[in-house]
């Protein structure tokens, strides 16, 4: 099986179907929403968001409460169903909570969907600082150790696409924001086999990362550990931490070929 995500293919769209997705998303964005909200946020009559709503309602992918609407669990079972296709999950998940237990810190697995990345697994060590992340969370690729860890494993002209679909958005003064300097830092990371996170998407916060290397090349994923910067500096965050990393990683491409 050929795990690869692929890009929407060419041909029309079913402006319905595009409906019902904004409808979805805005729900979530929004933490539950009514008809009004909805029709005001989307620019749509308060007729045409209502029938797309009861639509997803039936289909058990919306639930009302009162006059508002909000996800459905439905989204739980798809999500862990879409989770556990990932073939390397359970063995990545194994080592993500190892790393967690062996630094005290954050580990975390992520792969790429869509040109983003997607964090599938994620432990807290003893020391662990709270970091915004979650299961299922989407990032761009640019701006954290996890996304120019599989970006390095990316050819130039997947790494361009990348770029022109979803831009280099900088979060910190910190954020790679050119297409150039994304490239040198890619270069680097196939070069030493571990990506830095030096306070680029959020202030205080570090991250190191390595990319897995899946023995057929359909998955493009990456784990790490993250931690304040008061204790990654130094030789920890630059020279026994990342070897740490890099050995979780290699645990995990080892296994993967007995998947």
């Amino acid at each position: 099986m050929n795990d690869t995500p692929t890009e929407a293919p060419s041909g029309r769209r079913v402006q319905a179907v595009q409906i019902s997705c904004n409808i979805l998303e805005a729900v979530r964005e929004m933490d539950g929403a009514g008809v009004s909200e909805l029709a005001d946020r989307l620019d749509r009559s308060k007729a045409t968001i209502h029938s797309h709503l009861a639509t997803l309602v039936d289909n058990e992918l919306i639930v009302k409460h009162d006059d508002s609407y909000e996800i459905s669990l439905r989204f739980v079972d798809i999500g862990e169903y879409a989770k556990n296709r990932i073939d390397i999950y359970e063995v990545a998940k194994d080592e993500v909570d190892r790393l967690a237990e062996e630094t005290g810190e954050v580990a975390q697995f992520m792969v790429e969907e869509h040109g983003r990345g997607v964090y599938l697994h994620k432990a807290s060590g003893e020391n662990a600082i709270q970091t915004a992340s979650y299961t299922g969370n989407r990032k761009d690729l640019h701006c954290t150790a996890l996304g120019k860890s599989i970006l390095s494993q990316l050819p130039d002209d997947r790494v361009d696409e990348i770029i022109d679909r979803h831009g280099l958005p900088q979060r910190t003064e910190n954020t790679v924001s050119s297409r150039e300097e994304l490239f040198d830092v890619l270069e680097t990371i196939r070069e030493r086999g571990v990506a830095f996170d030096d306070e680029e998407i959020l202030k205080g916060l570090r991250c190191i990362a390595a990319p897995i290397q899946h023995p057929t090349g359909d998955i493009h994923g990456a784990i790490s550990i993250s931690g304040p910067t008061s204790r990654f500096k130094g030789d920890r965050f630059h020279e026994e931490l990342p070897e740490v990393v890099k050995g979780a990683a290699n645990v995990i491409e080892v296994n993967a070929t007995q998947v």
